[in-house]
């Protein structure tokens, strides 16, 4: 695959990791999820990932309303198990912690402001909606600016690399988990790729 169109898919991945960490309110952002979704599993990691793609798509073609049952019994409102959405959280136990001024030091950096219509209420840096928006930003500027390249490569081994096995685990093994256990195989495969892109296998 040609570097820029690995740039491209890798930055669609983040994507699709911000829309299962957002709330999908509305009939506009389930549609983008759905044609991303619709998109990426025609290029599939391998036969478990092709199979957990079918599933997704097949729970998708439910309606918004109940992928947005899941996601709140799964993220925002659970009854039961608690599944964390910030890398303080997963990394010291408690939200706005070290790794929430990490990030805006990252940020900062960067020279960027983030700010996406998918988010409709304020989070912290280093929340995985704001993370995944930012992954998917600096890929984006990589393309036009290689020094987008260093801080890329700082957000996956400081941040994704260190507790996405934790997010990844926690949504797989939820109790209320169906479409979000087959995203979970998605999401592990695909962080596995990106250790295999940052040689941290």
């Amino acid at each position: 695959m040609p570097e820029v169109d690995l740039i491209h898919a890798r930055a669609l991945y983040y994507r699709l990791w911000h829309y299962l960490v957002v709330f999908v309110h509305d009939e506009g952002l389930f549609k983008e999820l759905c044609s991303l979704v619709g998109h990426l599993k025609d290029y599939p990691f391998n036969t478990q990932t092709a199979q957990a793609w079918q599933e997704i798509e097949s729970f998708l073609a439910q309606g918004l309303e109940a992928f947005k049952a899941e996601q709140n019994a799964v993220l925002f409102a659970p009854a039961e198990s608690f599944v964390p959405l910030s890398a303080s959280y997963y990394l010291e136990g408690q939200d706005n912690g070290k790794k929430r001024l990490e990030a805006i030091a990252l940020l900062k950096q960067s020279g960027l402001q983030i700010e996406s219509y998918t988010i409709s209420a304020p989070v912290a840096e280093d929340d995985l909606a704001f993370l995944t928006l930012m992954m998917n930003a600096f890929l984006k500027e990589m393309l036009a600016n290689p020094h987008f390249f260093t801080l890329h490569a700082t957000l996956f081994k400081d941040f994704f690399h260190l507790f996405g096995d934790a997010f990844i685990e926690a949504i797989a093994t939820h109790e209320k988990s169906v479409c979000y256990q087959n995203c979970a195989i998605i999401l592990g495969a695909f962080i596995q790729h990106e250790r295999l892109f940052f040689n941290l296998a």
